[in-house]
């Protein structure tokens, strides 16, 4: 699991790095330094995005499907896509935010198959 945001209710958000070497620990993350990781041609990568621990600086990248943690992370693709947009193209920042939870339901589906979905 590792770093993973467990309330996105307030900015910056609650983090937890629940196996981090010595013990288990808290801190708030910045949602704009969540970001998406490089494919092999240089292009950001929409199925991912990488989260750094505030205290101890690993990194978890987190797959758009959810991996241990599908509410949370799908959650935090949704946020991230209204925010920033997708590196894809297919969504602006400025998009309503029910286009990029659609576009956000679509890579899961792909990923992982329907049914995979979390967020109602």
């Amino acid at each position: 699991m590792s770093i993973f945001i467990s309330d996105f209710s307030v900015t910056p958000w609650q983090s937890v790095h629940d196996d981090a070497p010595g013990g288990a620990h808290q801190g708030t993350i910045d949602p704009t330094s969540i970001v998406h990781p490089a494919n092999l041609d240089g292009s950001e990568s929409h199925n991912f995005l990488n989260v750094t621990c505030p205290v101890c600086q690993a990194v978890s990248t987190h797959p758009v499907g959810g991996g241990a943690q599908p509410q949370s992370v799908q959650q935090m693709f949704v946020n991230h896509v209204d925010a920033t947009g997708c590196p894809c193209g297919q969504v602006a920042s400025t998009d309503p935010v029910a286009l990029g939870e659609s576009h956000i339901r679509l890579l899961v589906n792909r990923m992982d198959g329907p049914g995979r979905w979390q967020l109602g």
